[in-house]
C-alpha cells in the first residue's frame, strides 16, 4: 500500500524529542554571542577593500626594534634558564613567587618541608626560633637565605640584610647555590630605602651588589633564574634616578601610593640605560621592554625644549623611531591626527634630519607617511638610502598618485632588496650580528611577504591574474586566503592546472592518522595542488584530480570518488544506482575535503565551522575578474554546496532502483534529510517524488530525518519480482485475445482447406 499524499501538504513532523533539541539550540542561540566574537585568528584578506590596503603600512613590533640598541651580554651561561612559572599554593591561596616555584624543583623532599616550615612562620623573630631548632638539617646558606626572605617579606629590612650579608661572606663552596639570590635581595633592599633618603650611597651599594653579581655569573656562577638579566634593569634604573629629587608621595587609598616622580634626564645616563634595557629586553628578559615602553612615554610626555638636546643621542632617536613605529595604529582616528599623532608631528619638526648624517630617513618616512605628510614623506626618501621599506614607500606614494605602474616597478625594487637582507643572516660569522640579525628575521620576513602579497593585489588590480597568483604565493601562509581567492575563483581551472604544474611541486610531508587539523603547518605548495584536486572534482576532471591530493588518505578517497562515479555512469539499473549511492555518501560525508571551497561559500578553510562571506565586503570588481568569478562560483552558490551535489546524486540512485522498493524510499529520505534543514524547496521536491512514486515504509513519518540505509539487495529481488509480475500482466492480459485469435485462425484454415478440397 503506497503512502498518500495529504490534501493540505506539509513535511513530516520531526518527532517530539528531536523537537525538543531543537527548541532549545534556538533559545541557546538567542543568549550566543556573534559567530566572530570567539574563534580562530583570522588570516588577512588584501583583496578585501584593496585600495585601503595597499595604502596602509603595517606598523612594527617595538621589541624587534630593540636589538640594534642592546649590546651582547660580557658573559655566557652555564645552565639553562628555569621554568618562567608561578605555582599555586592550596594551603595560603596565592601564587608562589619564582623563586619558590624553582625551590620546588631543586630542593629534595626534606629539604623542601623545611624551607617551608620557616616561611610559613608569622615573622622574623619566630622564623629565627624555628631555624635554631633545625640544627645542621639545612645548609647554612639555604637557612639564612630563608631567614632574610621571611624578613623582607616583613618589610625588616635591616634583618634582612644581615643575613644576605653573611651569605655572600661564606666560602665560595658553602655560598654558591644562594650568593646570587643574596646579592640581587642586598640591592633590592638599598633600591627600597632609596625611596625614603636622599643619602646617594643607597645606588652605589646596589650598583656595586649588581656588579658583583654579574661578575660571579661570568666567572661561571649558575644563574638559572636570570638574575644577572634583571639587574641590567635595576642598574639602569639606578642610572635614571641617581642624583634626582626625592619622590613626592601622595596617598591613593588605603595603603596605597604612587610616584609622581619628574626625572631630569641626562643625555649620556639616558643613552646608558636604554643600552641596559634593551640588552636586557632582546635576551628575553620582557622587564626590559616594559622599561624601555614606559621610558619612551615618559620622553612623549616633556616638553620639546627639554627633548632637543636628548635627540641628539643616537640612542634616544632610535628609541623614539622604535616606539612611533610601532604605534602608528594611534596616530589618527576617522582621518584626524590623535593627540599622540599630533605630538608625533610636533617632535619631527625638531627631530635631525641632516642628509648626511641621517641613518634612519626610511624609517621617518615612514612615520610621515603613517602621518599623511605624504610630502615630507617623498623629501625624506630622496635623503635615505635605498632599502627595501624606501621601494616599499614609493610604490604606495605612486598609488596614492594613481600610477599603477611606477607602483608595479617599486615593489619590484622592494621584493628583491629583501631577499638579500635575509640572506645575509647566514652569511655573517660574527655571533654579535648574527645574533641581533635572527632576532630581526621574523620582522623582516614579516614585511617582505607583506609586499609580495601587495604586489600580488596590485597585479589583481591591472588584470595580470598568473602573476597575482605567483605573487602571493611568494607571500606565505599569512595569505593564504589571498593565494585561495585567486586560484579558486579568479583564474580558470586550466590556467591554475597550469600554474600547478610547472611552478608547485608537492613537497613531502607525513600527514596525521588520526586527525586532519593539520593546515597550520601543511606546506603551502601541497594546500594549493589540493586546492586544485577538489576544484577538478567538482568539475567532473576525476581522472586528473587525485593526483593534486597530497594526504594519502584523501587522495584514496577522490580515487573511489571517480571509479564509483565512473562505474555509475557506465552501468545500469541497481549496479547504476549502487554506485551513484556511493558518490553521494562521499560528497555527503567527506564533500568537506574532496569539493569543499577553500573560501565562500564552504570555507574549508576552516573546516566548515565559520562562515565569512556576509563579514567580508568585496571589492568592487573590475568586469573582466567578476565575469571569472561568476563563472567559477559554487552550484549551487550555497553553503556546504556539496551537500546539494550529494542529495542529487541520491536522487540519481533512486532513478535505478525499483520505484516499490525499499531502496527507493531509502534513497529519496537521505537526499531529503541533507538538504531538510538548508533548502526546503528543495527537500520538498524529493519528498513528493516519493509520495508520488514510492511504497509505504514505517518509518515515513519522520521522512528525512528516521532514514533507513538503502537495501540494495533486496531491491534485486523486488526487481526481478517486478519483472515476473510484468510477465504474468502481459500473460493474463493476453491471454484471452491469443486464444480467441488460434481458434479464428484455426476456423479459417479450416474453411480454407474444405474449399479447397471442393474445387479439386
Amino acid at each position: 500500500m503506497r503512502h498518500k499524499p495529504k490534501l493540505s501538504f506539509t513535511m513530516a513532523t520531526p518527532n517530539r524529542a528531536f523537537m525538543l533539541k531543537k527548541t532549545t539550540l534556538i533559545c541557546l542561540s538567542l543568549f550566543s554571542p556573534m559567530l566572530l566574537a570567539c574563534g580562530p585568528d583570522f588570516p588577512l584578506q588584501l583583496t578585501h577593500d584593496r585600495q585601503s590596503n595597499l595604502s596602509y603600512l603595517p606598523q612594527t613590533s617595538f621589541s624587534q626594534q630593540l636589538t640594534a640598541l642592546a649590546k651582547p651580554l660580557p658573559w655566557q651561561y652555564q645552565d639553562a634558564p628555569a621554568a618562567q612559572e608561578y605555582l599555586w599554593d592550596e594551603v595560603h591561596s596565592r601564587y608562589l613567587s619564582q623563586t619558590r616555584a624553582f625551590e620546588n624543583s631543586e630542593l629534595s623532599d626534606a629539604h623542601l618541608a623545611l624551607v617551608n616550615t620557616l616561611r610559613d612562620a608569622t615573622g622574623p623573630i619566630e622564623a629565627e626560633q624555628m631555624a635554631a631548632k633545625l640544627d645542621k638539617d639545612l645548609p647554612q646558606a639555604l637557612t639564612w637565605y630563608t631567614l632574610g626572605a621571611v624578613a623582607f617579606e616583613a618589610k625588616d629590612y635591616e634583618r634582612a640584610s644581615n643575613y644576605f650579608s653573611k651569605i655572600i661572606k661564606l666560602p665560595q663552596s658553602e655560598r654558591a647555590s644562594r650568593s646570587l639570590w643574596a646579592l640581587y635581595s642586598l640591592s633590592r633592599i638599598e633600591l627600597i630605602l632609596s625611596k625614603t633618603s636622599a643619602d646617594p650611597e643607597h645606588f652605589n651599594r646596589a650598583n656595586a651588589y649588581l656588579t658583583q653579581l654579574q661578575t660571579e655569573v661570568a666567572q661561571g656562577a649558575a644563574d638559572p633564574l636570570r638574575l644577572s638579566l634583571a639587574s641590567l634593569g635595576e642598574q639602569a634604573y639606578i642610572l635614571l634616578r641617581q642624583g634626582q629629587p626625592l619622590p613626592q608621595l601622595t596617598n591613593q587609598g588605603a595603603g596605597e601610593t604612587e610616584s609622581e616622580l619628574q626625572m631630569t634626564l641626562t643625555p649620556d645616563a639616558l643613552n646608558k640605560a636604554i643600552e641596559l634595557y634593551a640588552t636586557q629586553s632582546v635576551q628575553g628578559d620582557s622587564g626590559g621592554y616594559d622599561s624601555l615602553l614606559m621610558l619612551s612615554r615618559t620622553l612623549m610626555g616633556k616638553e620639546i625644549a627639554e627633548l632637543k638636546p636628548l635627540l641628539q643621542q643616537a640612542s634616544v632617536q632610535q628609541l623614539l623611531i622604535a616606539y612611533w613605529q610601532s604605534s602608528t595604529n594611534e596616530f589618527a582616528y576617522n582621518g584626524q591626527l590623535s593627540e599622540m599623532g599630533l605630538k608625533v608631528a610636533e617632535l619631527l619638526k625638531v627631530f635631525p634630519t641632516d642628509g648626511l648624517q641621517l641613518n634612519h630617513g626610511d624609517k621617518l618616512a615612514a612615520i610621515y607617511y603613517q602621518l599623511g605628510d605624504y610630502a615630507s614623506a617623498e623629501r625624506l626618501l630622496t635623503l635615505a638610502k635605498p632599502s627595501g621599506l624606501t621601494w616599499w614607500l614609493n610604490a604606495k606614494l605612486m598609488l596614492q598618485k594613481g600610477d599603477q605602474a611606477e607602483a608595479a616597478k617599486a615593489y619590484a625594487q622592494a621584493a628583491r632588496h629583501f631577499p638579500e637582507q635575509l640572506n645575509k643572516i647566514s652569511a655573517t660569522v660574527d655571533a654579535k650580528e648574527t645574533q641581533q640579525q635572527a632576532i630581526n628575521a621574523d620582522e623582516d620576513t614579516a614585511t617582505y611577504c607583506r609586499i609580495r602579497a601587495e604586489q600580488g593585489v596590485l597585479s589583481l588590480e591591472r588584470g595580470e591574474y598568473v602573476d597575482a597568483l605567483n605573487h602571493l604565493l611568494a607571500s606565505g601562509d599569512e595569505y593564504w586566503q589571498d593565494i585561495a581567492y585567486v586560484a579558486e575563483r579568479v583564474l580558470t581551472t586550466a590556467e591554475l592546472k597550469l600554474f600547478v604544474d610547472e611552478h608547485v611541486p608537492f613537497i613531502a610531508f607525513e600527514y596525521p592518522k588520526d586527525s586532519d587539523w593539520y593546515d597550520n603547518i601543511e606546506p603551502i605548495n601541497n594546500r594549493l595542488r589540493y586546492l586544485l584536486g577538489r576544484r577538478l572534482l567538482r568539475e567532473g576532471a576525476i581522472a586528473e584530480a587525485p593526483v593534486y591530493f597530497p594526504n594519502p588518505k584523501l587522495n584514496a578517497s577522490a580515487l573511489a570518488y571517480g571509479t564509483e562515479l565512473n562505474a555509475a555512469k557506465k552501468t545500469k539499473g541497481i549496479d547504476s544506482a549502487k554506485a551513484y549511492w556511493a558518490v553521494a555518501e562521499l560528497a555527503r560525508h567527506q564533500g568537506m575535503e574532496l569539493l569543499g571551497f577553500e573560501l565562500a561559500p564552504d570555507y574549508t578553510i576552516y573546516q566548515g565551522v565559520f562562515d565569512l562571506s556576509d563579514w567580508n565586503e568585496p571589492s568592487k570588481l573590475a568586469e573582466k575578474e567578476q565575469l571569472r568569478i561568476s563563472a567559477s562560483q559554487a552550484i549551487p552558490d550555497k553553503r556546504f554546496h556539496y551537500r546539494y551535489t550529494a542529495a542529487e546524486l541520491a536522487n540519481k540512485a533512486s532513478d535505478h532502483v525499483p520505484h516499490n522498493s525499499q531502496a527507493y524510499a531509502a534513497l529519496l529520505c537521505q537526499a531529503t534529510g541533507w538538504v531538510l534543514y538548508r533548502d526546503q524547496e528543495l527537500a520538498l521536491r524529493y519528498y513528493k517524488k516519493y509520495v508520488a512514486n514510492g511504497p509505504f515504509v514505517p518509518w515515513a513519518e519522520n521522512f528525512g530525518l528516521q532514514c533507513e540505509a538503502p537495501d540494495f539487495d533486496s531491491a534485486v529481488k523486488r526487481a526481478q519480482a517486478n519483472e515476473m509480475a510484468e510477465w504474468n500482466a502481459l500473460y493474463h492480459k493476453l491471454k484471452k485475445p491469443v486464444v480467441f485469435s488460434v481458434l479464428a485462425l484455426t476456423g479459417l484454415l479450416g474453411v480454407w482447406w474444405i474449399r479447397r478440397r471442393k474445387t479439386q
